[in-house]
Order: structure tokens, then sequence, then C-alpha cells
């Protein structure tokens, strides 16, 4: 006897419905087409996502829920502008807590779909579970989709993300160049903050003997003579000027003669050269009288202390 289905082999059969990819990725409407079917073994139909959500921010729950432990290639798609983003993960539901946390993504600033987020808003996107697939196939997968589906968010389009990828020097030089003035002032990353003691100690351990870059290396007298040319038309400000009298300076105390309590302390300078600023005299003055004890024209004695 043949078997019915061998029968069949090459005919159409009647209409139903599936879901058909359409790769302007926005939406996913259930159509009506004829489809061939045959005993033969046939490729996976990749046009029909695994998982659709049609909202991010209003199905966060689900989205968590339903993809703990599973490996696979999603899509995010700005429904708004028609953008993609395709990416993949070994645990979706621990990426995507990532991705609703804000705090992470404002972290991730320098990532087209990061900015992408904040500026439109969860509820503007929506997720596509593109396949479930083993780990070991997850590289070739997203390889697959970025080929097929070019997605505008992702910079870079070789499957990794940006594992082992290294800028050309003049890649490097054309960002240096860009970003050159930006970051600065209030920008700064490091804007208002100071670092701690320890910090500062771990710093300088850490750039210490041949760690340091210029360690062994001694600089030409053409470099020389450019820094000096450079230093003397540095002016610094009475702020620093102050801090470096303070940190490599003698401090001086003035103490004034006085009938009825000796001497009494007039003046507390951060060097000698304030001090003898103060009384119109040379800083070599105040310091061969504060090191010897003399009072000077009877009247003033300098100290330390």
């Amino acid at each position: 006897m043949i078997s019915h289905k061998y029968l069949t082999h090459g005919k159409r059969v009647p209409t139903r419905k599936c879901f058909k990819f359409n790769c302007s990725p926005l939406n996913y409407k259930v159509s009506t087409t004829i489809r061939t079917y045959c005993t033969l073994p046939k490729n996976n139909d990749d046009s029909i996502p695994a998982k659709f959500y049609e909202d991010a921010y209003s199905k966060k729950k689900e989205i968590l829920d339903e993809n703990i432990g599973k490996s696979g290639v999603y899509m995010l798609t700005n429904k708004l502008t028609g953008d993609i983003y395709v990416g993949q993960s070994m645990d979706i539901s621990k990426r995507f807590k990532n991705y609703f946390n804000v705090s992470y993504i404002k972290s991730k600033k320098g990532f087209r779909i990061s900015r992408a987020l904040i500026k439109y808003g969860y509820s503007n996107f929506s997720l596509t579970i593109l396949e479930y697939c083993n780990v070991s196939d997850l590289l070739v997968r997203e390889q697959y989709y970025f080929d097929k589906l070019e997605p505008q968010y992702n910079i870079l389009k070789i499957a990794g993300s940006s594992l082992g990828f290294n800028h050309s020097e003049e890649t490097k030089v054309k960002i240096s160049k860009a970003l050159k003035g930006i970051y600065i002032g209030d920008k700064s990353a490091l804007f208002g903050r100071l670092h701690r003691e320890d910090t500062k100690d771990l710093m300088s351990l850490k750039k210490a003997g041949k760690n340091n870059p210029l360690y062994g290396k001694i600089h030409s007298e053409d470099t020389k003579d450019l820094m000096r040319e450079k230093a003397l038309g540095r002016k610094h400000s009475d702020v620093t000027k102050l801090k470096m009298s303070t940190k490599d300076g003698n401090p001086v105390n003035i103490y004034e003669k006085s009938s009825d309590e000796g001497f009494k302390l007039i003046g507390s300078f951060v060097s000698a050269r304030r001090a003898a600023k103060f009384l119109v005299l040379s800083g070599s003055t105040v310091i061969r009288y504060m090191n010897s004890g003399a009072i000077y024209k009877d009247r003033y004695k300098f100290s330390s202390k």
C-alpha cells in the first residue's frame, strides 16, 4: 500500500493562516497565504518570530518572566521612526533587566539604542524575539539578522558587538578631534568629584617605578626648551599661588612688641616672602631673624609656631 502522505506530495493544500514576517519591522500581520507542503526536509522558517511584544514598557513583566534562562536573538523596534536594533543574549531576561534599568541605560549613552530609549521612551518600542537558539549558535544567528535586516541602531555590523574590536589610528585621531573640548567643565564625568586620599595613594603607587610611562626616559634638549618656553608664559591664579605657598613655603608668624602684653601676634603667613611683604622688607631678612631668634628693630619677632 502507498501511504496517503506520499500521494499528496507536491500538491497544494487548503489555505491556512500563518504569521508573515515583514522586514520593515514595525508590525507582524496575520495574513492568508497558500503554502506547498512536502515530506522532504525543509529549512526552519525564520519569518515567524518566536515572540512579539507590542509595547516594551507595558509588557515588561511578561518579557522578564517568559524569557528567564532563554538564549536567543532579539530586535527592538522604534514604532515612531521604524529604526531597529538587533542583539543577542545568553539570558534574554537578564539582558532586559539592564534595559529597563534607567541608570544602566544612561551609563551607556555611547550606544545609539541607549540614546534612543532615553529620547523616545520604552513605550514607543516593541520587542521581537526573532528566535531562540543554543548559546553556541548566537553569533551565527545574530550575524544572519544583521545581514538580513541591516539594523540602524547597531553601530558595528559584525556579530559579537565590539568584543576584540580595535579602531585604526586614523579613526582614533578623528574621534579625539571630534570630542575635544566637549566633555569639559560641568560636562566632565569627574566634575565636582574629589578623590579620597587612599585613592590618590593607590593611583600614585600604580604609576610608580616601571609603571610610570616616563620610567627610564630622558627628555631631549629640544623638548626641555619647549617646556621652558611654555612655562614662561604661564600665569598662576591667586588661589593657585596661595596653595603653592601653603604646600612649599615656610609658615611665619609675626609678633609685635607691646609694653603691656610683651609680644602680641599681629599676623600669620604661609611663607617668609608674604611675611616680608607685609613689613616691606626682604624674605631673606625674615628667615635670618626667625632662625636666630633675634628681634627685628627691637620691635618684631618672627616664629614658625
